[in-house]
């Protein structure tokens, strides 16, 4: 989930949707996703901010496991707005 996450910011320069995850990580359903998202916010891996689409960013922890560098700032939001 993180790795993907990371790879959409990267190539496209923004969040990736949940649906957007579901389809690069092989999950069965949105509803999956959104238990990993869940699980990946208890982990300290990612912050979502409620309400807002494609608000997602890895935390320094997050970036660390997919292989970025920790010192990497976070990429904003749809909206432009850094959650």
């Amino acid at each position: 989930m993180v790795v993907g996450i990371a790879r959409h910011q990267t190539k496209h320069g923004y969040a990736p949707s949940v649906r957007e995850l579901r389809a690069a990580t092989g999950l069965s359903s949105i509803s999956e996703v959104t238990r990993w998202l869940r699980i990946g916010e208890q982990a300290g891996l990612i912050v979502r901010t409620p309400g807002l689409a494609r608000a997602i960013r890895l935390t320094a922890a997050g970036r660390a496991l997919a292989g970025e560098p920790a010192e990497a700032e976070p990429l904003p939001a749809a909206g432009g707005r850094v959650a």
